[in-house]
């Protein structure tokens, strides 16, 4: 009898143990699936950004490129509240009510209305990325990983916000008072983007990163300095994808230490 009842208790330990290890790995996998739509979004945002502003100041037509973004978009919104825990829904309904009206009013905005809003939507994933891999780092106790993750974060939320408003600065840059700010955040830009060299040198040395800092170099020095706007668009826009290539770095590493690499961007 004695030994029936050990072996009950035997099995009855191992049965938890297992449920306790499919609730864990469950558990990882929603986290990682939430980081991987995440970074689709945040990367079809950068991609919206990228054609409605060609489209506000070249006139150029992209409107079946954005139209099927628009779609991506709505479906990876509509997957992440499908699979976040029932607290956190509203959060991602957020989001998606954000970015159906960036999608649907762009073509009112001015240039410099319609970066702001972009880079609002794209802080806001950066943001619940960032909620994500602080609550994973926590529930698996590993607060030395925290601390370093926060710290580069910062850092690159910094660099964003710099550049954000440096290309706000653009669509003023051949009055004085507009060419003053485009300078000043030249330098902060410059400062911000060399810092991450820390957190991944390789973004930052890439070719395109390195002659746009060039470029910003050249318009901190001489006032005169003579570039289109559009040239400048385009600039930023090298910054801004080794920026997020930095994050992307990040959070690759991190994934990799935790569970699994992220995939590969899916190219719109």
């Amino acid at each position: 009898m004695f030994v029936i009842i050990s072996m009950l208790i035997s099995v009855g330990i191992l049965g938890f143990m297992f449920y306790l290890a499919k609730q864990r790995e469950s558990t990882l996998q929603r986290k990682y699936e939430l980081l991987v739509d995440l970074r689709q979004v945040l990367y079809l945002c950068r991609q919206h950004r990228s054609a409605t502003h060609h489209a506000l100041m070249f006139g150029e037509h992209r409107d079946t490129e954005l139209e099927h973004l628009a779609d991506l978009l709505c479906e990876k919104t509509n997957h992440l509240i499908s699979i976040a825990h029932f607290d956190n829904k509203p959060m991602y309904r957020v989001l998606q009510l954000k970015l159906k009206a960036l999608i649907k009013d762009w073509s009112d905005r001015t240039i410099s209305r319609n970066q702001m809003i972009h880079g609002k939507a794209i802080r806001h994933c950066m943001f619940l990325m960032d909620e994500v891999m602080l609550a994973w780092l926590v529930e698996v106790n590993r607060e030395d990983l925290s601390d370093e993750y926060h710290m580069n974060w910062q850092q690159v939320i910094d660099a964003m916000d710099a550049l954000t408003q440096f290309r706000i600065c653009i669509e003023d840059m051949n009055t004085h008072e507009g060419r003053t700010r485009l300078q000043h955040y030249a330098e902060v830009v410059t400062r911000k983007v060399n810092q991450l060299t820390m957190v991944s040198p390789l973004s930052i040395s890439a070719p395109a990163c390195t002659k746009a800092l060039l470029v910003l170099s050249d318009v901190i020095q001489d006032p005169e300095y003579s570039i289109s706007a559009e040239e400048m668009y385009q600039m930023t826009a090298d910054i801004s994808l080794s920026i997020a290539h930095v994050y992307d770095h990040m959070l690759g590493e991190l994934t990799e230490t935790l569970y699994i690499p992220l995939p590969k961007l899916l190219i719109a």
